[in-house]
């Protein structure tokens, strides 16, 4: 059993790698990215959702959103709550992620070549069992 975890570390591993290296012509890191696709995909989010979500403590969350705000990737404002926090992609930042998706297209492809839908279908069910046996274990 211990074979396979180790697959899925390295595989996370060797691909943030290479994604990074997809990235650098774009000035972004994979954290950053993964934080624009989230309010991409999800809508505008306060510092404590993308916590939760990505399953780290919310000031890690802080230099990231930091970083993208300054270039005006994302614009931050104060919720109802003063010291809630909220994120929200721009217009830049849609056009960025609208870019990066175009370039990465062919890395993604060139990933997934010898690789069937119902074989990408199953690792993805196995992932998410997992995600959900890790979560309740807390």
């Amino acid at each position: 059993m211990y074979p396979f975890f180790s697959k899925v570390a390295f595989t996370h591993r060797i691909y943030n790698n290479q994604l990074q290296e997809e990235l650098l012509p774009f000035g972004i890191s994979v954290t950053q990215w993964a934080l624009i696709r989230y309010l991409k995909n999800n809508g505008p989010a306060t510092f404590s959702d993308v916590a939760d979500y990505w399953q780290v403590e919310k000031p890690a969350i802080t230099p990231i959103a930091q970083k993208l705000a300054a270039r005006e990737m994302i614009s931050i404002l104060s919720g109802e709550d003063k010291r809630q926090k909220i994120m929200y992609l721009s217009e830049k930042g849609e056009a960025l992620h609208k870019t990066i998706m175009e370039a990465t297209e062919p890395f993604l492809e060139e990933l997934m070549e010898g690789i069937s839908q119902e074989e990408r279908d199953a690792v993805a069910i196995v992932l998410e069992k997992l995600i959900m046996n890790l979560k309740r274990r807390g």
